[in-house]
Protein backbone atom coordinates (compact mmCIF):
# COMPACT_ATOMS: atom_id res chain seq x y z
CA UNK A 1 0.00 0.00 0.00
CA UNK A 2 1.37 3.38 -1.02
CA UNK A 3 0.60 6.44 1.05
CA UNK A 4 -1.55 9.03 -0.74
CA UNK A 5 -1.77 12.80 -0.32
CA UNK A 6 -5.25 14.31 -0.09
CA UNK A 7 -5.62 17.96 -1.10
CA UNK A 8 -8.83 19.79 -0.20
CA UNK A 9 -9.53 23.32 -1.43
CA UNK A 10 -12.37 25.80 -0.99
CA UNK A 11 -13.31 29.44 -0.52
CA UNK A 12 -14.83 30.78 2.68
CA UNK A 13 -18.24 32.36 2.16
CA UNK A 14 -18.38 36.13 2.61
CA UNK A 15 -19.11 37.04 6.22
CA UNK A 16 -18.56 33.48 7.51
CA UNK A 17 -14.85 33.72 8.35
CA UNK A 18 -15.17 33.60 12.14
CA UNK A 19 -17.75 30.80 12.08
CA UNK A 20 -15.55 28.87 9.63
CA UNK A 21 -12.47 29.17 11.86
CA UNK A 22 -14.41 27.89 14.87
CA UNK A 23 -15.78 24.99 12.81
CA UNK A 24 -12.39 24.16 11.26
CA UNK A 25 -10.57 24.06 14.59
CA UNK A 26 -13.33 22.54 16.69
CA UNK A 27 -14.89 20.02 14.30
CA UNK A 28 -13.34 19.71 10.83
CA UNK A 29 -9.71 18.99 11.74
CA UNK A 30 -10.48 16.67 14.68
CA UNK A 31 -13.04 14.70 12.66
CA UNK A 32 -10.73 14.28 9.65
CA UNK A 33 -8.05 13.06 12.06
CA UNK A 34 -10.44 10.60 13.67
CA UNK A 35 -11.36 9.32 10.19
CA UNK A 36 -7.69 8.58 9.48
CA UNK A 37 -6.39 11.66 7.66
CA UNK A 38 -3.10 12.99 9.00
CA UNK A 39 -3.32 16.74 8.25
CA UNK A 40 0.09 18.23 7.58
CA UNK A 41 -0.60 21.58 5.88
CA UNK A 42 -3.20 24.32 6.04
CA UNK A 43 -2.74 27.34 3.78
CA UNK A 44 -4.79 30.55 3.62
CA UNK A 45 -4.51 32.72 0.50
CA UNK A 46 -4.22 36.37 1.51
CA UNK A 47 -3.82 37.83 -1.99
CA UNK A 48 -4.74 36.44 -5.37
CA UNK A 49 -7.46 34.17 -6.59
CA UNK A 50 -8.94 30.76 -5.81
CA UNK A 51 -8.58 28.68 -3.78
CA UNK A 52 -8.71 30.66 -0.56
CA UNK A 53 -8.04 27.60 1.63
CA UNK A 54 -5.81 24.58 0.98
CA UNK A 55 -5.82 21.72 3.48
CA UNK A 56 -3.69 18.67 2.81
CA UNK A 57 -2.84 15.50 4.58
CA UNK A 58 -1.94 11.86 4.18
CA UNK A 59 -3.94 8.66 4.07
CA UNK A 60 -2.34 5.20 4.23
CA UNK A 61 -3.66 4.24 0.77
CA UNK A 62 -5.94 5.27 -2.06
CA UNK A 63 -8.53 2.75 -0.91
CA UNK A 64 -8.50 4.29 2.59
CA UNK A 65 -8.91 7.77 1.07
CA UNK A 66 -11.83 6.64 -1.09
CA UNK A 67 -13.43 4.93 1.88
CA UNK A 68 -13.15 8.12 3.94
CA UNK A 69 -14.74 10.34 1.28
CA UNK A 70 -17.50 7.83 0.57
CA UNK A 71 -18.35 7.43 4.26
CA UNK A 72 -21.46 8.63 6.05
CA UNK A 73 -19.22 10.54 8.50
CA UNK A 74 -17.65 12.53 5.63
CA UNK A 75 -21.09 13.21 4.11
CA UNK A 76 -22.26 14.70 7.42
CA UNK A 77 -19.03 16.68 7.89
CA UNK A 78 -19.24 17.95 4.30
CA UNK A 79 -22.81 19.18 4.87
CA UNK A 80 -21.56 21.20 7.84
CA UNK A 81 -18.54 22.46 5.88
CA UNK A 82 -20.82 23.71 3.09
CA UNK A 83 -22.51 26.02 5.59
CA UNK A 84 -19.28 28.07 5.64
CA UNK A 85 -17.49 27.48 2.33
CA UNK A 86 -18.02 27.10 -1.41
CA UNK A 87 -16.17 25.57 -4.37
CA UNK A 88 -15.03 22.48 -2.45
CA UNK A 89 -12.59 20.32 -4.43
CA UNK A 90 -10.85 17.11 -3.40
CA UNK A 91 -7.73 15.82 -5.16
CA UNK A 92 -5.55 12.78 -4.61
CA UNK A 93 -1.84 12.81 -5.45
CA UNK A 94 1.31 10.80 -4.95
CA UNK A 95 3.26 12.64 -2.24
CA UNK A 96 6.42 14.21 -3.63
CA UNK A 97 6.87 17.68 -2.15
CA UNK A 98 5.88 19.62 0.93
CA UNK A 99 3.50 21.90 -1.03
CA UNK A 100 1.29 20.46 -3.76
CA UNK A 101 -1.87 21.72 -5.45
Amino acid sequence: MARIKVILTWNIQEGKQQEYIEFAVGELAPTLGALGMQINEVWYTVAGSDPEMVVSGYMPSMSAARKLFESYDWQQLNKRLQQFVEKIKIKFAKPHAPFQM
